[in-house]
Order: structure tokens, then C-alpha cells, then sequence
């Protein structure tokens, strides 16, 4: 029989299926932002295409990372194609979001775990010796908890002139036979791809990139998380980005099932807010906004709020829905 062809015999037996067994439904990662989550229907669902774009260092890698780890937490795998960060540069801002949990007050700082496992902070021993110097052991108690994942998180460090999307769909079938389950795909960046087809023009190659990103999420039934880089139109002082600033927007636009967009409060909010409340406009930079620009499994146009945490390496997953008036061209006042 041939495997793209399925009756509806078997969509309603599977359907079933699904129904009966623990999960009790549809299959979802929760991204461990419940207010987002909320947004979109409980949390990335298999075999769907999830996108997050935002000019540079807003915290897009660490809001993919944050999810990755909320995956691994709640006992499910992982796979972080990474075209811009070492496998060891990620453990250690897991590390450093597992302290914050446990103490946002009190836990070492990113730049502080990063020397202890660099070894350049002092003290003997090893990582959990070392770690045990920290403010009430905090270092410590993050280490196990990240320890206690790690087997289900992998890292592919990826580059932009091998890595392409045979190579992922063969790492993840590699993961697959070691976990026995489709695991979260995070890409951080789509753009970075690897395409053979060198002659194509950039608008083709991210549209071939994106339709096989979306081919890989239905194929293995499983989510698909993709950092999106955005077109210098939208990095303009005072522009909001929208889907159409993301590099090769035509196909970013179609093909995913989710868009999430990421900018800081104070660019984003409306003039009066800032005229009349400028108390609050330094406060603002402090702030994330995650706008959901699209949603095809329920409505779009969420507006939430988080916490930056960077000294971390996190967001606080403890949102709010934004109050204020956001505009797409922020009025600057002289």
C-alpha cells in the first residue's frame, strides 16, 4: 500500500487510539510557558511547523532552549540542531535556567556557571565541587536536575555547509532508536539549512528549506521548533516585525503552523504609554513581548509578556497578557 495514502478507517482507529492511551488525545509538548500554551492549544502538536523570529539578541535561542528543556522535563526527547552555538554553551545555560528556577534571587549568574565549568572561578574538584560554592549549594541542586535530563536532550552541532535536511532526518532517526519516540526538533536557524542546490536563488532555497522542515514534522510526528532570521526592514529602529520581515517571508508565511514573533516591550509600545507613563518606558526594557502572528489551530493575535531573566539565561515563564497598546510604528518623542 502506498504510505502516503490513508483512509479514514484508519485516521478514526488511530484517533481512537490515541484516546485510550495515557496521553488521552492529540499529542502535545507544552513549551513551558503556560500562558503561551494556552495561546495556541496546549503547546506545539506533532507533526506541525513552529516558528520564532525577533530582531538579534532578543533571546530567541534561549526561548527554543527554555522549550527544549520543558520537553526533557517532562520526560520526552529532544533533538537542538545548533548552527550557532557548541553543545557546551547550551548545557550551560541549561544549568544556569535550572539554578534560576530553583532561585531567581540567589542562583548563580550565566556568566558565573559558564567560568566554573570553564574552570576559571576558582576552587578544586570537579563540576559538582565546584558548583557546591555557590549561594546554598544552588549550582549543585541545578547540576543533578539537569543531569537527570541530559540523556534525553541531544545536541547536533550543525553547520551552514553540510548540515542539510538528509542529515537531520538521519539524526533523528538515530535519536528515535535510542528513545523509542519522536522527539522535539529544534532548528536554530532555519536560513542556516544546508541546500545542496547552491544555483537557487535565496527566496527558493529557504522556501525548499521550509517545505522539508514541515515534511520532516509529518514524517516523524512530531513538533518542529525553527528560529527564523528576519530581513533588515524589520531590525529599522521604532519597525515592529511582522511574518514579512523574516527572511524568504513568502514561504515563512504559508507553510507554518505556528509563527511566533519576539521583540522588547519598549519598541513596541504605543506612544501615550510612553509619553504618559514614562516611569514605566525603562521598565518596558525589561520585558519581552511574544506575539502570535498565526495559529492554525486556533486564533491568532495573543500578545504575552515575560520577564527577561538573561543574567540567567531565561525568560520567566510566568507571563502576562500585555494591557498596553502596541502599534506597529512606535512614535518617538525628541
Amino acid at each position: 500500500m502506498d504510505y502516503k495514502l490513508t483512509s479514514l478507517s484508519a485516521v478514526l482507529e488511530r484517533a481512537d487510539s490515541r484516546l485510550r492511551s495515557p496521553e488521552g488525545g492529540v499529542r502535545l509538548w507544552p513549551t513551558g510557558f503556560p500562558l503561551l500554551d494556552d495561546a495556541i492549544g496546549g503547546g506545539f502538536r506533532s507533526g506541525t511547523l513552529n516558528l520564532i523570529a525577533g530582531p538579534q539578541g532578543q533571546g530567541k535561542t534561549m526561548f527554543a532552549l527554555q522549550a527544549a528543556r520543558a520537553a526533557v522535563k517532562t520526560g520526552r526527547s529532544a533533538v537542538f540542531f545548533s548552527y550557532e552555538l557548541e553543545a557546551d554553551a547550551l548545557t550551560q545555560r541549561l544549568v544556569a535556567m535550572e539554578g534560576g528556577e530553583i532561585d531567581p534571587y540567589e542562583a548563580p549568574s550565566l556568566s558565573e556557571v559558564r567560568a566554573i565549568f570553564e574552570g576559571t572561578s576558582g576552587g578544586t574538584g570537579g563540576l559538582l565541587e565546584r558548583m557546591a560554592n555557590t549561594p546554598n549549594g544552588i549550582g549543585t541542586q541545578a547540576l543533578v536536575n539537569v543531569s537527570e535530563f541530559a540523556d534525553r536532550m541531544v545536541v547536533h552541532r550543525s553547520t551552514a555547509t553540510h548540515t542539510d535536511i538528509t542529515e537531520i532526518n538521519d539524526t533523528i532517526k538515530k535519536v528515535m532508536g535510542n528513545t523509542g519516540e519522536s522527539p522535539l526538533i529544534v532548528v536554530d536557524y532555519l536560513q542556516k539549512v544546508a541546500m545542496p542546490l547552491s544555483e537557487l536563488g535565496e527566496e527558493e532555497r529557504i522556501t525548499r528549506i521550509t517545505e522539508q522542515l514541515k515534511d520532516v514534522a509529518i514524517e516523524f510526528d512530531a513538533p518542529v521548533f525553527a528560529v527564523a532570521a528576519m530581513d533588515h526592514e524589520g531590525l529599522e529602529p521604532g519597525a515592529r516585525m511582522r511574518t514579512r520581515h523574516m527572511r524568504g517571508s513568502t514561504a515563512l508565511s504559508y507553510e507554518p503552523d505556528v509563527v511566533l514573533i519576539l521583540g522588547t516591550k519598549s519598541d513596541l509600545v504605543a506612544r501615550h504609554h510612553l509619553m504618559y507613563g514614562g516611569a514605566n518606558a525603562e521598565n518596558f526594557k525589561d520585558w519581552s513581548v511574544i506575539t502570535v502572528e498565526k495559529n492554525r489551530s486556533g486564533s491568532g493575535g495573543a500578545e504575552i509578556e515575560f520577564k527577561k531573566r538573561f543574567d540567567q539565561g531565561r525568560f520567566d515563564p510566568n507571563g502576562n497578557v500585555v494591557t498596553e497598546k502596541l502599534v506597529d510604528e512606535r512614535v518617538y518623542v525628541e
